[in-house]
């Protein structure tokens, strides 16, 4: 399997085969201008083909698969997922301010207990 990367940097195209990446023998780094990613990043990288390559070998008793992944695409389905990972933020916020509502009327109906013990 191979992967083909175009450099944004320099905009050079190489490829490299993901069994090379994984295995450690081929380096993620662009032939023509040395920029290399960042080692967490190729870290998690190797660790998402590994399993990727893991779940195509055992659905390859039933099918075959070509696959093609564009990082454009990619972009904006994160770019969906942040959008609603913030409307949670603002659902879970207005949440926490019900129950401080909620906690002081609490106190107030325990004054009022107070009060009517008194008398």
């Amino acid at each position: 399997m191979t992967i083909d990367f175009t450099c944004v940097k320099c905009e050079g195209s190489f490829e490299l085969d993901a069994h090379d990446i994984i295995d450690g023998t081929e380096k993620l780094e662009c032939p023509h201008c040395n920029v290399k990613a960042p080692q967490s990043a190729v870290d998690d990288f190797i660790a998402a083909l590994t399993e990727m390559t893991g779940q195509v070998a055992s659905m390859a008793k039933r099918f075959t698969l070509t696959m093609t992944i564009e990082s454009e695409d990619i972009d904006e389905a994160d770019d969906d997922d942040d959008e609603e990972e913030e409307e949670e933020d603002d659902v879970d916020d207005d949440d926490a301010d019900d129950e401080d509502d909620d906690d002081e009327d609490d106190d107030d109906e325990d004054v009022d207990e107070d009060a009517d013990e008194d008398r």
